[in-house]
């Protein structure tokens, strides 16, 4: 039986059941959903493996059976994303399984984004940032997650995965930006994206604009900030979130 068809007849059976309640009926408060590595292991191979729409039903079953938005895309969308570039570095998927299973994880994440986005509220000013990955970089998940987590905490995101640096100087020159964030896989782009945020801050309407660096690269690397010139360095959303944060302080420009 194909993995889907598992998915659909049995796991997600069990986990409605598990969690279900009557129409119009509040749910009893329950214990703290954990998504274990199995889950992270299953979306994987759906993603792969699985039909167009599998990795969705997945997903909407683990909210069904009591996943919080966040516990999603950090515990299962972002593992679940680094575990299918290790398996293409160990040879289990090729590039283009990879592609496609990547590909069906951002497409969870598009559907999910609104109803994550409608969590945030607030109101007035708010603060911009442009979030992109290295020019060259093959798989830029992680930037679009951490996009939609900008989103919902208040800020308005524009999100280039694959621009080029002339895109990115582009925009920087003619729109107002508080925050530029930089995604990076490799030390070999180090010298190159140096370069080109001197070259991105001196293009910026914003003198004063905050470069902040993360991505692959920033969990091995504890000093890429100050290897690559930038502000400051996150490993995951919400600590970039917090820093950004942080570091602008200052009320947002009136659009």
């Amino acid at each position: 039986m194909q993995l889907s068809r598992i998915v659909e007849l049995e796991i997600i059976p069990r986990l409605m059941l598990m969690h279900s309640a009557a129409p119009g009926q509040m749910r009893a408060p329950v214990q703290a959903f954990l998504i274990t590595p199995l889950h992270v292991e299953t979306l994987g191979k759906l993603a792969v493996e699985g039909d167009a729409d599998s990795c969705s039903r997945f997903v909407r079953a683990l909210l069904d059976a009591g996943a919080a938005l966040d516990q999603v895309f950090l515990e299962l969308l972002a593992p679940c994303a680094q575990g299918l570039g290790a398996k293409w570095d160990d040879d289990v998927y090729d590039f283009s399984q990879v592609t496609m299973g990547l590909w069906r994880l951002q497409q969870v994440l598009f559907e999910q984004g609104s109803r994550f986005k409608l969590c945030s509220g607030g109101k007035g000013p708010r603060h911009r940032a442009l979030l992109a990955a290295v020019p060259g970089t093959q798989h830029t998940f992680g930037v679009a997650m951490v996009a939609e987590f900008f989103a919902r905490a208040g800020w308005d995101v524009l999100c280039e995965p694959k621009p080029s640096w002339q895109d990115m100087r582009a925009a920087l020159s003619s729109e107002w930006f508080d925050m530029l964030g930089l995604s990076i896989s490799t030390p070999q782009a180090i010298p190159q994206v140096a370069s080109a945020i001197l070259s991105l801050r001196q293009a910026s309407v914003n003198p004063r604009i905050f470069v902040m660096v993360g991505g692959p690269l920033a969990a091995l690397l504890p000093d890429l900030s100050a290897l690559c010139g930038a502000d400051a360095m996150a490993i995951e959303a919400n600590a970039a979130i917090e820093a950004a944060n942080l570091w602008i302080g200052a009320p947002c420009k009136q659009a």
